[in-house]
């Protein structure tokens, strides 16, 4: 059965990822670290747990790729829901919405997947809903640091800036009192080769049809 973090005290979650994404990144992140930053409380000592349970961090406190987007404006609300579905990923197999669902629901399904008695439960349980509060479940993950939208941006830009295939020019040049007069500029890519019979038959071939 899962085995679920939860924090003694919920109530700085939003204060040391916002702390996170302002401070410079550290080598380790660890119990010291937290003090340094203004987190000096014992209940404060579990955020490195849940920070390396969410994927965060490493078992050694070494921030991942994805402490790089946490500290991203654009990206960390949008990277913590992601982390937050892949480690409660039995809770949203169960309601692939869990993080909206009713308190109940919720409660009931950390009880089915934990086997947790209803203490400890109501603990993981404030911790998950503190968690998806200040996380974004709209946004779509590609890869780290970006997200759909930047991506899509990305493509259009690459197709607009693809010039035309076409091998044919046409060029159109209005003549006053006169019908429309057309010029076709018709371009011929020749084939590397050394064998001058292969230039021959395809000028032979242009005689006939084109001229």
């Amino acid at each position: 059965m899962s085995d679920y973090p939860y924090l003694a005290s919920n109530k700085n979650i939003g204060a040391v990822f916002e702390k996170i994404r302002t401070a410079a990144k550290p080598a380790r992140f660890t119990i010291s670290l937290m003090k340094q930053l203004g987190f000096t409380s014992s209940n404060d000592q579990s955020y490195p747990s849940l920070l390396k349970k969410l994927g965060f961090l490493t078992d050694d406190g070494t921030p991942t790729v994805y402490y790089d987007s946490l500290r991203d404006p654009s990206t960390a609300q949008i990277i913590l829901a992601d982390r937050i579905k892949e480690l409660y990923s039995e809770l949203f197999a169960i309601n692939t919405e869990i993080n909206g669902a009713t308190d109940e629901e919720i409660k009931g399904a950390i009880s089915r997947v934990t086997g947790k008695d209803a203490k400890d439960v109501g603990r993981i349980f404030t911790t998950f809903k503190t968690l998806c509060a200040i996380a974004d479940f709209s946004g779509t993950i590609t890869s780290v640091g970006h997200n759909r939208h930047e991506e899509n941006n990305t493509e259009s830009d690459s197709i607009l800036s693809k010039p035309p295939s076409s091998s044919t020019e046409v060029a159109y040049t209005p003549i006053q009192n006169s019908k429309p007069d057309f010029h076709y500029n018709i371009q011929i890519h020749l084939p590397a080769t050394t064998d001058i019979s292969v230039y021959n038959a395809i000028f032979k071939s242009i005689k006939e049809h084109l001229l």
